[in-house]
């Protein structure tokens, strides 16, 4: 491989992890702010996924400098959960407070769940590496379902938030 397909799948690797480390750090800022026990478990858990990307990512990152390739046979994405759909049941949806902060965040989650799922799709599309585009077509379905979760949920904050409001359709 020639030094510049090297140096862009780096930067592409780089980029990555940097994308994980903003949805860990939202995830763990909210996890640690609000006040809501259910939002709490909820942002906890969605950091705890992140910062697994971030460790997968930054595996990958030292193996493909360090030796010219990436080594999935240490990721096993068949038996992680993508997403985050069994903490936002009806039982979480009951007990979460509608708060002003909580609904920031789920939708801030959501414009960087839509960023991260663009960026690795593009990159799986562009990748000349299969094992690349097999990270990120990993790492964009696994995203999709964080990403399902906070919409279905910020419909349902907001709509909840609406009728406390007193602007709920008759």
């Amino acid at each position: 491989m020639d030094e510049a397909k090297k140096q862009r799948m780096i930067e592409v690797l780089k980029e990555a992890v940097m994308t994980e480390i903003k949805g860990h750090q939202l995830y763990s800022h909210a996890a640690e702010t609000t006040e809501d026990n259910a939002a709490k478990a909820m942002f906890e858990d969605m950091a705890k996924d992140e910062e697994q990307h971030v460790r997968i990512l930054q595996t990958q990152l030292e193996n493909y400098t360090n030796e010219g390739r990436l080594k999935l046979d240490e990721i096993h994405p068949a038996a992680v959960d993508h997403g985050a759909s069994h903490i936002i049941d009806d039982s979480f949806r009951k007990s979460l407070r509608r708060g002003a902060f909580e609904m920031a965040v789920i939708g801030i989650g959501v414009d960087l769940e839509n960023r991260a799922i663009s960026y690795y799709k593009e990159q799986a599309e562009k990748s000349f590496d299969p094992d690349l585009k097999k990270l990120f077509t990993w790492l964009s379905e696994w995203e999709v379902g964080h990403l399902n979760a906070l919409m279905d949920l910020q419909k349902f904050t907001q709509d909840e938030y609406w009728s406390q409001q007193g602007f709920a359709p008759m």
